[in-house]
């Protein structure tokens, strides 16, 4: 490796940035389960869930200095840059440990070995890896995965710094790193094991260099020097290893801030409950399947990898694991090594977003799958020889540029491919919604939410702004606050407690993470949606919709008994026929709610479902009646032929483009339209008349002041 090709390192990890930062989360992210935590607790420097990710909270806090967009769209920005690092870093990586090939002198480059081609390859490789489906995702969101990467790659190069130098100075700052990495995700301890076999083979060879293209400068030393040169890297390194893992003290000075039930039961406030918040964290998702369900998690892993990669890359990485064996042998050891071990985990570990935690097993594949390249274009470079050699044929000096076209164009492949749904630039749900909520709720209202890691969404904007601090959110100083808190206080809930989750947690009989305390709500209590924001197409698992319910001892008004909509519209929806529709503006500013009412009139016993659209926009889906008339028929009263109300504000998404489009509405299932049904052609409600008064992130943030 050349300083051409740590000069070259940076055009690759801009490629890889430019793509990130135009496919970015603006803010808070609906698609990570636990960002918003993860965007929250660095600015406030405070813990997040097990095992506290110390190394990514301080880097965290410095990137939330920086002055642009909000803290959520900074802390995003440190998975993209770190992401970005972490790709030309796995460039540098292949370079180093990439074999010398012997292609034809009109195809080398002023490198000499680590020619045009090899280089092309590198990148081809380190881009392949940058745009894979889920290593893109995760460097769009405040999460831990792209970042840790980074820390991988710069350990790994550590390693391989020190293989060429042989000087401890070198090893304690590998050593260092490491434990450093730890920080980021505290999963890399597992590569330990490959890590020590790499540094004692190294010893045992005695070479300082690089297979041939560096000349070994220590000959095969003694057993005597060897034994010492263990005890001082064992000395060194463990000194190196224990500082970059003092980071773990900050759960200790920390662990005050912790609001999260789950946490909370293993709180580091001792050694032990240190051990048990970190090392011991999660323990029921360890090898939670029995050895006969290994083959079937295998499979799994193996359909994650080719979404990566495809089967081409499989194959490409399978040769390139014997390649790698034969040219590379300790390198061979070293990575394979991390590999395995990272696969065996967490094929047995149990997650619903379980794709996310083999990011660094397709970083490591993307080595393999280099290597796999390399060795087909050695074939292909002494076929070219021999044929050229028997026709008497030069090649042009076009053919290097011709080469670097031909050898990075297949990394736009998975650009292409996972643009689409790795574009994130959208993601404004959560925030649009909490800015309408903010402005909703009256003066000293309570807001209910879920509890811990899960009630971030509305955590973030008092713990990094202050927003409105005459509302009171009781679950924001811990998970068990007292029935009384609500006492004298409007009450309002973006958990639904009245259908299972928090309410049969209310009720004590059970609840997952999140769920409100024992009784913390009545069960007797009314709770009738009045804010509907956007609603993914697609659930994530632990997250609520996007809705404002009010929690009222009172019945909601839903009957009316002489209806007069603005707008009619006597559209048959089964089960019920939607009169008509009053809409409190039809001229609304993007990232602003309109208030809707739908005069429903019932005419079977069944319910019905409809989903509302922005031009083609799914918005929102909801029953008739909210999922109250059982309730309603049986307390008030209700009969077939009687006329209810949908009454709500909805809102409208700040990426909506200006100008006009139509408000419809539609029969659906949970899953969407109900596609050949004769109620799925969409019915005009109205035409809204879309403006644009300010920037999406300014009203945001002007929200946030409030």
């Amino acid at each position: 490796m050349t300083r051409l090709d740590r000069l070259l390192a940076l055009p690759v990890s801009l490629a890889a940035l430019t793509v990130y930062v135009l496919t970015l989360t603006p803010s808070l992210s609906y698609l990570s389960p636990d960002g918003s935590e993860l965007a929250t607790i660095p600015a406030v420097l405070g813990l997040a869930h097990s095992p506290g990710y110390p190394l990514y909270t301080w880097l965290g806090f410095l990137f939330s200095l920086i002055p642009i967009g909000d803290v959520a769209h900074r802390i995003n920005l440190m998975s993209a840059v770190l992401g970005a690092l972490g790709v030309g870093g796995l460039y540098l990586i292949i370079m180093r440990i990439g074999p010398d090939l012997p292609v034809p002198p009109s195809l080398q480059g002023k490198g000499g070995a680590g020619g045009i081609a090899q280089r092309c390859i590198a990148a081809l490789a380190a881009l392949l890896f940058a745009f894979s489906l889920d290593f893109w995702s995760q460097a769009l969101i405040a999460e831990v995965y792209a970042p840790n990467v980074a820390l991988i790659a710069l350990t790994l190069l550590t390693l391989l710094l020190w293989e060429r130098k042989r000087q401890t100075r070198y090893f304690i700052l590998f050593s260092l790193t490491f434990g450093l990495s730890l920080g980021m995700h505290i999963s890399d301890l597992g590569f330990a094991p490959a890590f020590v076999l790499f540094a004692l083979l190294v010893i045992v060879s005695g070479e300082s260099r690089v297979g041939s293209r560096e000349s070994s400068v220590v000959s095969r030393p003694p057993f005597a020097r060897a034994i010492a040169e263990m005890i001082l890297l064992a000395l060194g390194g463990g000194l190196g290893f224990a500082l970059g893992a003092a980071q773990y003290l900050w759960p200790l000075l920390t662990a005050s801030s912790l609001n999260d039930r789950a946490m909370l039961r293993n709180a580091p406030t001792s050694l032990a409950g240190l051990y048990n918040y970190t090392l011991g964290a999660f323990q029921n998702f360890r090898f939670a399947f029995p050895l006969t369900a290994l083959p079937d998690r295998l499979v799994i892993y193996l359909d994650l990898l080719r979404q990566q990669f495809g089967l081409v890359g499989i194959a490409l990485g399978v040769i390139g694991l014997f390649s790698l064996l034969f040219r590379r042998p300790r390198h061979f050891y070293l990575l394979v090594g991390m590999y395995l071990v990272h696969v065996w985990f967490f094929i047995q570990y149990r997650a619903f977003d379980l794709e996310v935690f083999f990011v660094p097993a397709h970083f490591l594949w993307a080595v393999f799958l280099a290597f796999g390249l390399f060795e087909i274009l050695n074939g292909l470079s002494a076929l070219w020889t021999r044929f050229a050699s028997w026709k008497g044929l030069a090649l042009p000096r076009l053919v290097n540029p011709l080469l670097a076209v031909l050898l990075l164009t297949p990394s736009l492949a998975p650009l292409s491919a996972n643009w689409s749904h790795n574009d994130f630039s959208q993601d404004v749900a959560i925030n649009d919604f909490y800015a309408n909520v903010w402005e909703f709720l009256p003066q000293g209202a309570a807001l209910v939410t879920n509890a811990g890691v899960f009630g971030y969404d509305a955590f973030y904007w008092q713990f990094v702004y202050g927003t409105r601090a005459d509302v009171l959110l009781p679950l924001l100083p811990g998970p068990d606050p007292s029935r009384q808190v609500l006492e004298g206080r409007d009450a309002y809930s973006t958990t639904r407690a009245a259908s299972g989750g928090a309410f049969n947690a209310a009720q004590g009989r059970g609840g997952g993470p999140g769920a409100l305390p024992p009784g913390f709500i009545s069960a007797d209590l009314w709770q009738a949606p009045v804010l509907l924001g956007e609603q993914p197409e697609v659930a994530i698992a632990h997250r609520e919709l996007l809705v404002l319910y009010h929690l009222t001892e009172k019945p909601p008004q839903l009957l009316v008994a002489d209806p007069h909509p603005q707008i009619a519209v006597n559209a048959d929806f089964g089960g019920a026929t939607l009169l008509g529709v009053d809409i409190s503006s039809t001229t609304v500013e993007s990232g602003a709610a309109v208030e809707v009412t739908l005069y429903w009139k019932l005419t079977e016993a069944r319910v019905a479902r409809v989903e509302t659209r922005l031009g083609g926009q799914p918005l929102e889906q909801h029953e008739v009646g909210f999922g109250l008339l059982e309730r309603y028929a049986g307390e008030v009263g209700l009969q077939k032929g009687d006329v209810i109300v949908d009454r709500y504000w909805l809102v409208i998404p700040s990426n909506a483009g200006p100008g006009a489009q139509t408000l419809t509405i539609q029969a659906a299932s949970l899953g969407g339209p109900l596609a050949g049904s004769p109620q799925a052609a969409a019915v005009t409600l109205t035409t809204l008349e879309i403006t644009n008064q300010i920037g999406t992130v300014e009203r945001w943030l002007q929200i946030a002041g409030k």
